[in-house]
């Protein structure tokens, strides 16, 4: 009886703590999408920045060594991927209602199933294809591909965003493959990386927040963070797969901030298309964990 309430209570705990990262998130593009006039280098810069003096703070709680010295190549490419994906996906966010901005989001798993077999130890069988099929009909709903106007540059910077994740998340399973990494050591590339890519940005044309411009930034910057401690601690108490889909509420988090800030209004295609999605990509985990 003991296990069996402990076992509730761990799944509580990673229940709670995966839709707290999911919320957190929310906040985090709620800040970037309000701070779009400051521009989108400076935005990425400052969360770079912020992240990277966090960086002693982690290290301190592994009791690992930052820096491993190999694997460089697979380092800066998940730094590069993922701070180029960050980038891209603050670039669509002023042209993309907030909601539909996430449902291209999860674009990723769809993504990560491309990629894994090539890249990593992992080969899903062949159920898989249709799920990955059912994403990419989604994703063209969502994006209105059939309507030139609908389908706008905005929206294709996200879809490319969520391909530069998948590619972060695979270089991360590649180093974890690997073995000899700590966590500070793989997020100090991507915070690096993300600095590089706002500062080339900013070259020449820095603009200085000011004002409210300041409050934005501590609640992106303490978001961002704070998302990432609680999917961490998500990911510690129950399964990477239920995480996952305990993250999906970031999608209604989404539609209700842009509804409530922005007076957004998702189409039947945003509903319909991210519906498919959702369950596309539910099943491609379901599907994946069984293979």
């Amino acid at each position: 009886m003991k296990d069996r309430n402990h076992m509730k209570g761990q799944m509580t705990l990673g229940i709670t703590a995966s839709i707290l990262a999911a919320f957190l998130f929310t906040v985090m593009d709620v800040s970037a999408k309000v701070l779009a006039p400051l521009g989108m280098g400076e935005i990425t810069f400052i969360r770079g920045l912020a992240g990277l003096l966090f960086i002693p703070l982690i290290a301190m709680h592994e009791g690992k060594a930052v820096f491993s010295g190999k694997d460089r190549l697979l380092l800066h490419l998940r730094g590069l991927f993922g701070g180029f994906g960050i980038l891209l996906f603050f670039y669509s966010l002023p042209g993309l209602k907030l909601g539909d901005a996430e449902i291209l989001v999860q674009l990723s798993a769809f993504f990560m199933c491309i990629l894994s077999p090539i890249f990593l130890h992992t080969t899903p069988s062949g159920k898989v294809l249709p799920w990955l099929i059912t994403i990419a009909a989604g994703a063209a709903v969502v994006l209105q591909v059939w309507n030139f106007q609908a389908f706008n540059g905005y929206a294709l910077l996200g879809v490319i965003s969520s391909f530069c994740t998948a590619s972060a998340y695979t270089c991360i399973g590649r180093l974890t493959e690997k073995g000899g990494h700590s966590g500070a050591e793989i997020v100090f590339y991507f915070q690096i990386y993300s600095m590089i890519g706002g500062a080339l940005l900013m070259a020449g044309h820095m603009v200085l927040p000011s004002g409210v411009d300041w409050v934005w930034i501590f609640f992106m910057s303490l978001s961002a963070l704070f998302a990432q401690v609680a999917l961490t601690w998500g990911c510690t108490h129950i399964p990477p797969v239920i995480v996952t889909f305990a993250m999906y509420t970031g999608i209604l988090f989404h539609i209700l901030a842009g509804w409530f800030l922005w007076g957004e209004r998702l189409t039947l295609f945003s509903w319909t298309g991210g519906a498919v999605i959702v369950f596309g990509s539910a099943m491609l985990l379901w599907k994946t964990r069984k293979s």
